[in-house]
């Protein structure tokens, strides 16, 4: 099994975060903006990203994402192959049901 995964995720415009704020424990996820701009919350702090920006955010930290006012993004998004199964096993389950998806990858809402 690979130490990493990357996917490209093509945003539409939602100036709202794309996931709660969340986090992580035992993996790294980073993000780099092909086009249009992303807010990346880490924390107290939120930064925004332009193309060919990008930010690392380490295990352990609370963060989540938006897209800028009404324009679309596309990232890289690079994780551990946890993360990746976490982000794909909670856009099949009911909402009820993802609280126990995110505590079977060491994830968790904050």
């Amino acid at each position: 099994m690979p130490d990493f995964v990357v996917r490209r995720w093509d945003l539409t415009p939602y100036p709202f975060p794309q996931a709660p704020l969340h986090v992580h424990r035992s993996g790294d996820e980073a993000f780099a903006v092909l086009t249009g701009e992303l807010d990346v919350t880490l924390g107290p702090e939120v930064r925004r990203l332009g193309a060919g920006e990008f930010v690392v955010v380490p295990a352990g930290t609370a963060h989540t994402f938006a897209t800028v006012d009404d324009a679309p993004a596309s990232i890289l998004v690079t994780m551990s192959p946890q993360i990746d199964a976490l982000v794909r096993e909670l856009h099949q389950v009911p909402e009820d049901e993802r609280l126990l998806v995110w505590e079977r990858y060491d994830s968790s809402p904050v």
